[in-house]
C-alpha cells in the first residue's frame, strides 16, 4: 500500500513539474520567427514589389525593407511609403500625375526612376512625381517626370546633375498661376521637372 501511495505521489509531482515548465513559454515559434525578421526600426522584409494604383487612390505602405526594385503602375494615384528602406530602384511608370511620396524616416539607397512614353507636354501637364524632404537621385532619361523637394536645405540629383535652391530663378505664384522672378519669397517646396514642348527638351526649376 505504501509503495502504491509513493508511486502515485511521484506521478503527481512529475505532472505538476511538467505543467510549470509549459506555462513559462508564452511566445510561440511563429512569434519568435516574426521578431527575428524585424530590424531595429520595426521593418520586415517585403514580399511584394509591384503596386498598381487606381485613379484617385491613395495607398500607404509601412515598415518594409525592399531588397528588389519596386514598380508603381497606374495614373492619377498616390502611394506613400512610411518607415521603409529601398535597396533597389523605385520605378514610377505613370504617364500622368501619380505621386510616389517618400517622407522623413524612409531610406532610399537606389534611384528614383521614371519610365513612361510621354514626351510632348507643357508646364501644366500633370506629370508623374517623386516627393520627399530628402535628397533623391532622379533618373528621367527619355520621358517626362518631376521631383518635389520639401526641404529647402536638401538637393535634387536629376539625371546626374545636382540642383538646389541656389539654382532657382523662378517662383510659382498660385494666385496668378504664373512663374515670376524668385526674389526671396517664402517657399515650402522646390520643383525640378523635364518634358518636351514642340519637340524641344525643357528642364524647369522653380520654388513655390
Amino acid at each position: 500500500m505504501k509503495k502504491i501511495f509513493a508511486l502515485t505521489l511521484a506521478l503527481i509531482m512529475l505532472m505538476s513539474l511538467s505543467g510549470c515548465n509549459g506555462a513559462g513559454d508564452t511566445q510561440s515559434p511563429a512569434d519568435n520567427n516574426l521578431s527575428s525578421q524585424q530590424d531595429e526600426n520595426e521593418r520586415s522584409k517585403a514580399t511584394e514589389f509591384i503596386f498598381e494604383l487606381d485613379a484617385e487612390e491613395e495607398l500607404t505602405v509601412k515598415n518594409l525593407i525592399f531588397d528588389e526594385d519596386v514598380t508603381i503602375i497606374g495614373d492619377f494615384g498616390t502611394i506613400i511609403f512610411e518607415n521603409c528602406e529601398f535597396n533597389g530602384d523605385i520605378i514610377n511608370t505613370a504617364e500622368q500625375f501619380t505621386r510616389v511620396v517618400l517622407p522623413d524616416g524612409t531610406t532610399v539607397n537606389g534611384n528614383c526612376v521614371f519610365k513612361n512614353t510621354t514626351k510632348e507636354a507643357t508646364m501644366d501637364t500633370p506629370m508623374p512625381k517623386f516627393v520627399s524632404p530628402n535628397t533623391l537621385n532622379i533618373v528621367c532619361e527619355d520621358c517626362i517626370g518631376s521631383c518635389i523637394l520639401e526641404n529647402m536645405e536638401a538637393t535634387i540629383i536629376f539625371n546626374g546633375e545636382t540642383y538646389s535652391m541656389a539654382d532657382v530663378e523662378f517662383f510659382y505664384d498660385a494666385t496668378t498661376n504664373e512663374l515670376v522672378p524668385y526674389e526671396g519669397q517664402e517657399v515650402s517646396s522646390f520643383f525640378v521637372g523635364q518634358w518636351w514642348e514642340n519637340g524641344e527638351k525643357i528642364l524647369q526649376m522653380f520654388c513655390e
